[in-house]
């Protein structure tokens, strides 16, 4: 059981968070902050001192994530994100991850250096290369895909070939520096 704290200006937003938290059998919704796993904030300040001791979890339309992260944030949001968002964002934040949204990493991931891929993988390479970033072969990425193992060994071949990588290792760190994968 995750127990949320819900902190909002607005009582019909912290009435409505709460109802959306409270909809997950696992989470539980707690009155007080020390009580509380996760707390779930509508809107950025900045903490006073040190920064919370509770993970927290930001839902908010302007801020500067890498301010929101450096300030003690485990996970930032856009006010409109979806519960499931929402949701997830709590799981993480409670594991001592952190999370933003697909949409936002490039807010807060930096961009030293960015490799281009000429030829695009199709959706169906872009599967199986999370399948080789998980470990497996081509009998158990076939099996799982209902494809033969010939066409599971063309679909790595030609990920391998795209992204220019001599092995399959090669192929899923270039997977993961370009965001085609993540880990």
């Amino acid at each position: 059981m995750i127990r949320v704290h819900v902190v909002a200006a607005s009582a019909v937003a912290r009435a409505g968070l709460d109802a959306l938290l409270q909809e997950n059998p696992e989470i539980e919704s707690v009155l007080n902050a020390s009580e509380a796993d996760v707390i779930v904030r509508d809107g950025f300040e900045e903490p006073a001192g040190e920064g919370p001791a509770v993970p927290v979890v930001v839902l908010t339309d302007a801020v500067s994530m890498p301010d929101a992260f450096r300030s003690g944030a485990r996970a930032v949001l856009q006010r409109n994100a979806s519960p499931a968002q929402i949701i997830a964002a709590v799981y993480a934040a409670a594991a001592g991850l952190v999370a933003v949204a697909a949409e936002d990493r490039a807010a807060v991931l930096p961009q030293t250096h960015v490799e281009q891929v000429n030829d695009p993988l199709t959706p169906r390479e872009t599967e199986v290369l999370e399948m080789l970033a998980e470990g497996l072969s081509n009998k158990e990425i076939a099996y799982r895909l209902g494809i033969s193992e010939h066409t599971a060994k063309f679909h790595v071949n030609s990920i391998l070939a795209k992204l220019n990588a001599g092995t399959r290792t090669e192929a899923v760190m270039r997977g993961i520096r370009l965001g085609l994968v993540m880990i």
